[in-house]
């Protein structure tokens, strides 16, 4: 069973909270078990490359993405997890991802004034990628915040690529924690038809990548931070979801149970 992993941060490589611990350990632990596991992340100006013992793979070389009106080019690295069998590919891109902060600016805190473009750059380019590798994930997992506008694009502007088809889209919160918001600009970037519900994905006027994972994910699970918040602030949606808890042994013990019932379902 193939199974994509979309994460803003693992350790050691990036870390913004807790999850990317787990993320560390659940994909690694998970391809122990049989199954096969690709994890895509922002390659952050944080990342040494020679420290990580990065290398870049040449077939995927040249990657593009349509942001707005301009196209974006990327390059993909690879690293194996320290003491795991397991690779993870970087999405390269200095116009995005060449920065001290991974989307808040070191010396201010503040959240960059272009995490809009380049939330919508590293969600259009996780899928591009997949295309290029000619991989058909039975699964893409979705991590949090910065993973939220997949499910959407899967839905949308992905809908007839063959990759795709028949994939299960489970959109993963493990913690409350929402990095922000954003104007309509966001639907440009992303080069959405003008047809789309833009309201489906907005909380107080404004476009909640969160919201969006919620809406258009088919399955949604909750981790170890999560208590109430879906019903708090997305109560709305009607989202069921499954709780997935615990210690890593036992998250992975649960999640490997968890994707072979969705490939019966």
């Amino acid at each position: 069973m193939k199974i994509l992993y979309v994460a803003a941060e693992i350790s050691p490589f990036a870390k913004i909270t807790s999850t990317a611990d787990l993320m560390r350990f659940l994909p690694a632990s998970l391809q122990d078990k049989g199954f096969e596991i690709r994890i895509l992340l922002p390659k952050y100006g944080t990342i040494n490359d020679r420290r990580n013992r990065l290398h870049e793979v040449i077939r995927l070389a040249g990657i593009e993405v349509e942001i707005d009106d301009k196209v974006e080019s990327m390059k993909i690295k690879v690293a194996s997890i320290p003491n795991a069998k397991l690779q993870v590919y970087f999405l390269d891109n200095d116009t995005y991802f060449k920065r001290k902060g991974l989307f808040h600016d070191a010396k201010t805190n503040e959240p960059y004034e272009d995490n809009a473009e380049r939330l919508a750059f590293y969600n259009k380019g996780v899928l591009e990628t997949v295309k290029r590798l000619g991989w058909k994930p039975d699964v893409i997992h979705c991590h949090d915040w910065a993973s939220g506008l997949i499910p959407m694009l899967i839905k949308t502007l992905y809908k007839d690529e063959s990759n795709f088809q028949g994939t299960k889209v489970v959109y993963n919160l493990h913690t409350p924690a929402n990095h922000g918001v954003f104007g309509d600009e966001i639907f440009t970037y992303l080069k959405m038809d003008e047809s789309f519900d833009r309201d489906s994905v907005k909380t107080d006027g404004m476009v909640d990548p969160i919201r969006a994972g919620l809406k258009y994910a088919d399955f949604v699970v909750t981790g170890n931070d999560m208590r109430n918040e879906i019903e708090t602030h997305y109560g709305d949606l009607g989202v069921s979801y499954e709780k997935i808890q615990g210690s890593p042994s036992d998250v992975s013990t649960k999640f490997a149970d968890y994707y072979n019932r969705l490939k019966e379902e």
